[in-house]
């Protein structure tokens, strides 16, 4: 028996009294009634947000450099990827154009196109823009890693 058990065992086990007077006085709420008592609320206003801002720069990091057995085997997953595939990869976002800080993002999606004379790879999002599904384009030089359930055994 637990410590709380033991606190509250002449009381745990008690069911809903059944007089009537008790029932007016103090009615049983439905699930739903007690719900709202427990629903979240923000008792800080901006504090999720500030949270999620200092976690953003705590992610923050240098981008890493693959060794060459590193490189080779992602040049080999990136060998057997074709159109259509479902893919997830990991790949390092620059934080602006001319930093080697940055963040490295997991991005799952259909493979649309892989073109190895610009090294990109392009990833169907599934998130629709104004001009339909968005694209995203992925540099061999930001890959980390990249996985597939369809070549999960050679990957």
């Amino acid at each position: 028996m637990t410590t709380s058990e033991e606190k509250y065992k002449d009381i745990i086990h008690k069911n809903w009294p059944a007089d009537p007077a008790i029932y007016r006085k103090h009615p049983k709420m439905s699930l739903a009634e007690r719900a709202k008592i427990f629903a979240p609320f923000a008792a800080l206003r901006g504090h999720s947000d500030r949270l999620g801002e200092e976690a953003g720069k705590l992610l923050l990091t240098t981008r890493i450099e693959l060794s060459e057995e590193e490189t080779e085997i992602l040049s080999g997953k990136l060998s057997q990827i074709k159109n259509g595939m479902n893919v997830t990869v990991i790949y390092f976002k620059p934080e602006n154009s001319d930093s080697e800080t940055g963040y490295y993002i997991s991005l799952s999606g259909k493979v649309t196109g892989l073109d190895p004379s610009y090294q990109v790879l392009h990833i169907a999002t599934g998130i629709q823009g104004e001009k339909g599904e968005i694209i995203q384009d992925i540099h061999f030089n930001d890959l980390a890693d990249v996985q597939s359930d369809v070549c999960k055994d050679l990957f």
